[in-house]
């Protein structure tokens, strides 16, 4: 009988452990966006859901691009979109590209945060990269913008 016992523990040990590995197996690679406005009528933190932000290496186009959108965006104090892009990634030295934040409904004048030529910092790793931007509006809305990108659509 003991030996019995032993068996069925040994079967259902070896079961779980299967099952805890199929649990802790890596995640999908997900992509996130962070947006940090610090001053406005939009002041706050917005983090759109990570299975729908978009990530892309375009070699050819030398850029490489976070991107975000809410096609059903109505509410004017809502974000409705969000990019970041790197102008020659794959060269040495600083980085620039463009910033984009929209708030409200696209077809009833949303209120949009962009800059132009921004100093953008791009670290890439063995599983992706992340794209980071700190500064200010042409009006002076503070913006802090981290995109990590895991699953990158190479170009």
């Amino acid at each position: 009988m003991p030996h019995r016992i032993r068996q069925l523990l040994s079967i259902v040990g070896a079961c779980a452990f299967g099952l805890s590995a199929q649990t802790f197996a890596a995640a999908p690679a997900e992509n996130t966006f962070e947006i940090v406005v610090g001053n406005g009528p939009h002041t706050g933190t917005y983090k759109p859901p990570a299975d729908s932000v978009i990530c892309m290496h375009a070699k050819k186009q030398k850029r490489y691009s976070a991107a975000w959108k809410d096609f059903d965006a109505h509410d004017a104090k809502a974000i409705a979109e969000a990019g970041i892009n790197v102008s020659n990634p794959d060269d040495a030295g600083a980085k620039q590209g463009e910033v984009r934040i929209a708030f409200g409904d696209p077809d009833k004048k949303p209120t949009v945060y962009s800059v132009d030529r921004a100093p953008l910092t791009l670290t890439k790793t063995a599983t992706g990269a992340e794209i980071a931007f700190q500064g200010k509006t042409k009006d002076g809305i503070q913006l802090h913008v981290t995109a990590k990108c895991s699953d990158i659509e190479e170009m």
